[in-house]
């Protein structure tokens, strides 16, 4: 005879809100839900008269919705919206309607203020058989924060016996004799197991799914709330804890392993790029990215990378100012958004969403390339506490040590170095004296790889609630960096810089190192209210990025044995004040689903400086003596011509409205006008729609827009002096700000703004609660583009404006700003998400994402001194449309795999980079490709306890490099003809296009324990 248990009953799924996706309110809801049960509300006393005739349930709650003042949350997995029922009464009063609608349509009941949430009817099975009674076990299920969760699922493992949480997260049932585990699931939480065994009550305390699919994003939407498979445009939203797990320190490493379309790699042997990396979205370069903090506006660095390599010309935010372990998420908005951010989200938009609160932490990071060099070091300690009921304050400081790597090659030809530097038998430093120096130094003393670095980071989030029914709270963020390091720059030999021995005596060659002391700080203030259900942010955000330039180990030859080792170059510095009003409202009362309206001001001011370095710096000891060279070595100091204090301002004003015409259709458009003190206006807009279809699992989405940004101040005033691979050799090249007077000889006009025109369009699919996919195609239209141009020399005619100028500056050849080229960028996005796939006994969860993109450069914008004097293949060479065309991977593929079972967890990612191309700026047989290269990641992590976790794992498992300039040219002798390219063979690996740096395998170990 088959026993039933008395406590077996219907399983059902928990909570999900029709009315808002954010599944983490939830626990918000029950502390509203209990504060209302002793209030008489009259509403429910309301009278109604209803008549329905076989008509779906979805029909009939949007009708009693619009009559009543009640909103209904559901599970659509639970509640069978497509039911027909039949209904009819008369002046019954509204709860009495509802008992009649849920008796037959199986659901209950409970009300939430004026919100009504609907759970499937929990019934005992009917009991036919012997029951036999067991023993009972109770308990509660909490969130990490002691909130209880209602609506949570308990199995009793191996069985179909289970429960459901009540409101105040309480449960209930009958466990048999010989079974002892408990299974404890929640939506947007990671599913526990709980031994019960000689228990009889138990609390479990459910830990947040980093990976759950339907995490709600901020960036992109103001108001009513989004998740990533239902916003109207691409947004990604990733868990710091997942960023951490590709066993990288900083926040833009993480997000290169983890994001196909954002790139940002190692710049070696690059002055001081060389301690940033230069990061783009979508192919655009760096400028193009707009970046937040909390959802306000992040200062920019005070660098421009002004060095030959990907993003020259570029300015972009120092990533490295924000520490991971302060973050919650990361955002990704991936589609035009100047219409409501402003200049520089026209590839998209990356928001930095701080921790509010956590436990106190302590995290150790150590990793080491299998060579071993390049050793890292990291620690981050940090901690939460409550400010009154719903005041919260996190704080975070995070250090991080790393050593240089070296991946020098070696001088591949005698003839052709001997031959490169103009040394014979007959010079005073001859062949044999080369053929003995490079017996000794194979690399000719070069040092190629990461540079040394100390990271100092502090962050904070705070807020306080001052009143609880308007909502009011006061908050403020900020972060504060200083960071140093050492940067190896090219080795100056004998044979290119003689007298050296003057002050290094018993040294072959000189290493100058770039070893800048930079300092990042944000500090942001700001009050929230609601007023008649407007919600109104008023706010201050300062921002500042400074850059002491410092050369070590260097040597200016025109003081000769009187020159300094150690120079102070100068310093650059960018700051920024950014004041926001932003208002917002949601209404649901229009006829409509919901109706949302935003509009705010921003007023920003902008400071950009230039300091004066030390005489030694940029001076020449012996201005007598023509031949000499002036200045420190490999980066000549800021001198007095250079100084400059620079201001603008701008004022901008939006307005942000989304009509959602049912829970299926909406419709959004922004619209944005901006003025700025030194180029004038700007107006752009903003199109995009959402339909939901097959039971809101097919979504389809586009948008249309226009944006622009503004030029920098950096690429307005920027001026340097800098050595350089030239196709002319080495040179100093001198950057001319555009302000200059002699550019307008040049026929060089005055900076304006780039002007951009974005398409997107793509749908997401759920193929269930756990897995989904989302492909969005998108073209970026770039008008009047600004770029870094090449190098102008000159031509030897003393009349010339171009020969005038280069002598005015003092300088072999020269380069500036200007709106040069327009683009086009397509290209598509797709990713596919799965998250606790139950597999044997553990779970399964990752993803699979490409970007697959190509820019061209569609037409050049030169003045007509420049066509006239045939200059422009000098402004913009084949070499430099190539760096905006192919010096950056074309496709990237990551696939990411976690598999959890009990406490071990195994993580598993293959990276693939698409080939790159460099093309010759005059010499098309020196153009190579650099082939596509799979990169594996490999780590394992164990739970120790709940508060202890240990992780092990090597980065680029299988040691992969980007192919070598050998391997590029390998039918053409092994080495470009361009010596300059490799450096006649100091540069093993490709330097200008790097695809993922040339660090190769690394191990690394990670040590998080929480009290």
């Amino acid at each position: 005879m088959m026993k039933i248990h008395k406590s077996q009953v219907e399983m059902n799924t928990g909570f999900i809100s029709k009315r808002s996706t954010v599944k983490t309110l939830l626990s918000f809801v029950l502390s509203i839900f209990l504060a209302w049960q002793g209030f008489a509300n009259t509403n429910l006393q309301q009278s109604l008269s209803v008549d329905y005739e076989n008509a779906a349930l979805i029909d009939i709650l949007n009708d009693i919705k619009l009559r009543s003042n009640y909103k209904f949350f559901y599970d659509v997995n639970e509640i069978e919206e497509t039911r027909k029922i039949s209904v009819k009464a008369e002046n019954l009063a509204f709860e009495d309607i509802l008992k009649e609608i849920g008796a037959k349509a199986n659901f209950d009941y409970a009300f939430n203020g004026d919100q009504v949430v609907l759970t499937a009817a929990v019934n005992p099975v009917a009991i036919t058989e012997e029951v036999i009674q067991d023993r009972q076990v109770t308990g509660t299920v909490v969130d990490k924060d002691g909130n209880p969760l209602p609506g949570a699922n308990i199995v009793v493992k191996g069985t179909s016996i289970g429960a459901q949480t009540d409101f105040d997260g309480n449960f209930s049932l009958q466990v048999p004799e010989d079974k002892s585990i408990l299974v404890v699931s929640y939506v947007g939480f990671k599913n526990e197991e709980v031994n019960v065994d000689g228990k009889s009550s138990v609390e479990v305390q459910l830990k947040p799914d980093a990976g759950q699919l339907d995490a709600v994003v901020v960036v992109g939407t103001r108001g009513k709330p989004r998740t990533s498979f239902d916003s109207p445009v691409a947004v990604d939203n990733f868990k710091t804890s997942e960023l951490e797990k590709t066993g990288r320190p900083a926040i833009d490493q993480q997000l290169m392993m983890r994001v196909p379309s954002y790139n940002a790699t190692e710049q070696p042997v690059s002055d001081a790029a060389a301690h940033f990396n230069p990061a783009d979205l979508r192919g655009l370069l760096p400028s193009r990215t707009l970046v937040l903090v909390n959802g306000k506006r992040k200062n920019v660095s005070a660098l421009v990378y002004s060095y030959v390599t990907a993003g020259r010309g570029e300015v972009g935010v120092d990533m490295k100012a924000i520490p991971s372990a302060a973050l919650e998420s990361v955002e990704i908005l991936r589609d035009g958004a100047a219409a409501q951010y402003g200049s520089d989200a026209i590839a998209g938009v990356i928001n930095l969403v701080m921790k509010k609160e956590v436990d106190p932490f302590i995290n150790t990071n150590f990793s080491t390339t299998t060579r071993g060099d390049g050793e890292m070091y990291q620690l981050e300690s940090g901690f939460g506490i409550d400010l009154g009921p719903k005041g919260y304050a996190n704080f975070t400081l995070s250090h991080m040590e790393s050593q240089t790597t070296q991946r020098a090659g070696e001088i591949t030809s005698l003839e052709d170095e001997a031959n490169y530097w103009g040394v014979t038998d007959n010079t005073a430093y001859n062949t044999s004296d080369l053929r003995s120096f490079l017996d000794r130094n194979p690399s000719a003393g070069f040092q190629v790889g990461l540079p040394e670095s100390q990271i100092t980071n502090f962050a904070y989030n705070v807020g306080f609630e001052l009143d609880e029914e308007s909502q009011t709270e006061i908050y403020s963020f900020g972060t504060l960096t200083n960071r140093e390091g050492s940067a190896p720059q090219f080795a100056r030999v004998p044979y290119w810089v003689s007298g050296f021995q003057a002050i290094y005596p018993d040294q072959d060659f000189f290493l100058a190192k770039m070893a800048p002391h930079i300092k990042d700080h944000t500090f942001a203030l700001g009050l929230k209210t609601t007023y008649n259900e407007w919600n109104f942010d008023l706010s201050s955000t300062l921002g500042k990025n400074r850059i002491d330039y410092y050369i070590k180990d260097s040597f200016n030859q025109s003081f000769g044995g009187s020159s300094p080792s150690d120079f102070y170059n100068g310093a650059h510095q960018f700051s920024h004040v950014v004041n926001n009003l932003d208002i917002d409202r949601t209404f649901y009362d229009t006829g409509l689903e919901a109706l949302t309206l935003a509009f705010g001001v921003e007023q920003r001011t902008e400071r950009y400086v230039t300091e004066e370095g030390e005489f030694a710096s940029y001076g020449d000891g012996t201005p007598n003596d023509p031949t000499d060279r002036t200045g420190s070595e490999s980066f000549g100091g800021f001198s007095p011509e250079n100084v400059s204090d620079n201001y603008r301002s701008n004022f901008g004003v939006y307005t942000d409205v989304t009509a959602d015409f049912t829970e299926s259709f909406l419709v959004s458009g922004a619209l944005r006008y901006e003025n700025y003190t030194d180029f004038g206006s700007n107006v752009s807009w903003k199109l995009a729609s959402r339909v939901k279809t097959l039971d809101d699992k097919l979504v389809f989405r586009g948008s249309v827009s226009n944006g622009f940004r503004a030029p920098a101040l950096h690429q307005i005033y920027y001026t340097a002096t800098t050595t350089t691979l030239t196709v002319n050799g080495v040179q100093q090249n001198g950057i001319l700000d555009n302000k200059n007077p002699a550019l307008r000889a040049l026929g060089i006009p005055e900076l304006d703004a780039e002007t951009s025109f974005n398409l997107s369009g793509g749908m997401t699919y759920r193929f269930s609660r756990n897995s989904g996919i989302t492909i969005d195609a998108y073209q970026i239209d770039v008008d009047d583009r600004i770029v870094l141009s090449g190098q102008v020399t000159a031509t030897g005619d003393p009349n010339s404006p171009i020969d005038q100028t280069l002598s005015s500056v003092g300088v072999g050849s020269a380069g500036f700003f200007l709106n040069a080229i327009d683009t086009r960028t397509q290209g598509i996005d797709i990713v596919y998400s799965y998250n606790n796939i139950e597999i044997g006994r553990g779970f399964l969860s990752g993803s699979i994402a490409a970007n697959f993109n190509k820019t061209e450069v569609q037409s050049t914008n030169f003045p007509s001194f420049i066509e006239n004097n045939n200059l422009g293949d000098d402004l913009f060479s084949r070499e430099d449309v190539s760096r905006v065309e192919t010096w950056r991977p074309r496709q990237k593929i990551i696939g990411t795999a976690s598999y959890e079972i009990d406490k071990l967890t195994a993580n598993l990612s293959l990276m693939y980079y698409g080939s790159v191309t460099y093309r010759h700026p005059t010499n098309p047989v020196d153009d190579a490709t650099y082939g596509g290269k799979t990169l594996t990641d490999l780590s394992f992590n164990y739970a120790f306890t709940d508060k202890i976790n240990f992780t092990l794992g090597v980065n680029n498992l299988f040691d992969v490099f980007p192919d070598t300039f050998a391997e590029a040219y390998a039918g053409r002798g092994g080495h470009p003809q361009d010596r300059n390219l490799d450096f006649v063979g100091r540069f093993k690996y490709p330097w200008q296009t790097t695809q993922f740096g040339i660090d190769g395998a690394r191990i690394f170990s990670q040590l998080n324990i929480t009290f």
